[in-house]
């Protein structure tokens, strides 16, 4: 009896090890996984709070992030609220009852994509992490992109760049309920992620040799060949230096030329930054002086170039950023035949 005892212990000792051994990370996370678990359903509504919570017994900052991604990705559903609507007070959701706010996530408990990046990226900028939500492209098998339709986040770590993909990592939980497999998104180095995930500008992928759309839809095996064969040509860290000291409307400007070489054909995200940069320059207070007025010159020259590339677009989101961008459009065409005489001679 003893030692049929013994052989069972033996087998489930073995046992263990074997599964720890298949799943490090999952288990090196146990403890800050178990913690998230009991998180009180009272923190989940308050961003603060519940962000304070969950780093309260963190022993290093992989406990932090390990945390944020947990408890998002349990308890945010997942869920594309479309509605044909035209509210000229949102910006960039027309369409859709959508939010991306991280409080708005959180309110709702409901987003696409964008709401889960944007709710991971304030956690981990709020405890001093270095972190981005990124738009980009995914796996189509070939076929062609014409815009950027997914968004997943990159945090510095340990002295090093690791990729995140919350809202499939919410997917693959919700469908199939297997924890373990949520880790195939937390934490992934740049040369494994680009396999199935292409940042819309080359500065977001945080490699040495950046994937072309090109190369990037023919497939894993051939980026592998890519990424093994072709020379250093890139440094994604000054680069990512020299934007972050642009000011809010050269970024945009940056932004929209790194589109435009990365992917010609994609109108619709080129249109946005031009209308970010336009948002950006009418972001004064005060009378119209000579340089508001000149402000308001190169919102107008923008958010004509995104109107033109938007009605080139039968997509139905074009259409109703355009139907936001003629609005406010309007809005600065008063604004300018509103100013004095004076400043108009010196345009």
């Amino acid at each position: 009896m003893y030692k049929k005892l013994a052989i069972i212990i033996f087998l489930t000792l073995v046992s263990l090890e074997f599964m720890q051994a298949q799943e490090p990370a999952f288990g090196r996370y146990r403890d800050i996984d178990r913690h998230v678990k009991k998180t009180p359903d009272s923190l989940s509504r308050n961003i603060v709070l519940l962000h304070n919570y969950l780093v309260a017994p963190a022993k290093n900052d992989e406990d932090k992030i390990r945390a944020f991604y947990l408890w998002i990705i349990s308890n945010i559903e997942y869920k594309d609220q479309v509605e044909l609507l035209f509210d000229p007070n949102l910006f960039f959701y027309m369409g859709s009852n959508n939010c991306s706010s991280p409080v708005c996530v959180l309110q709702k408990g409901k987003a696409v994509c964008e709401g889960f990046s944007r709710l991971f990226e304030f956690f981990c900028t709020y405890s001093g992490f270095e972190s981005y939500s990124i738009g980009g492209y995914i796996t189509k098998n070939g076929a062609l992109q014409d815009r950027a339709t997914h968004s997943w986040n990159v945090v510095k770590i340990n002295n090093g760049w690791r990729f995140f993909d919350l809202s499939w990592a919410n997917a693959i939980l919700y469908h199939s309920g297997i924890k373990s497999k949520i880790n195939e998104y937390f934490m992934v180095p740049p040369e494994e992620f680009i396999l199935s995930h292409l940042p819309i500008i080359p500065m977001w992928q945080f490699l040495e040799n950046p994937i072309s759309l090109q190369i990037f839809n023919l497939g894993e095996e051939s980026i592998k060949n890519y990424l093994k064969t072709a020379p250093a040509n890139y440094n994604h860290a000054d680069t990512l230096t020299n934007f972050k000291q642009l000011s809010a409307t050269k970024k945009s400007l940056k932004t929209a030329q790194e589109i435009y070489r990365t992917n010609p054909n994609n109108k619709f995200n080129l249109a946005i930054e031009y209308y970010r940069y336009a948002r950006n320059m009418l972001s004064f207070d005060g009378e119209i002086d000579t340089l508001n007025y000149f402000r308001l010159i190169k919102a107008k020259e923008k958010m004509q170039l995104a109107i033109d590339l938007f009605t080139s677009s039968s997509d139905i989101s074009a259409q109703i950023m355009l139907l936001q961008i003629k609005a406010d459009l309007s809005k600065v065409d008063k604004l300018i035949n509103s100013a004095s005489s004076d400043i108009k001679y010196l345009k």
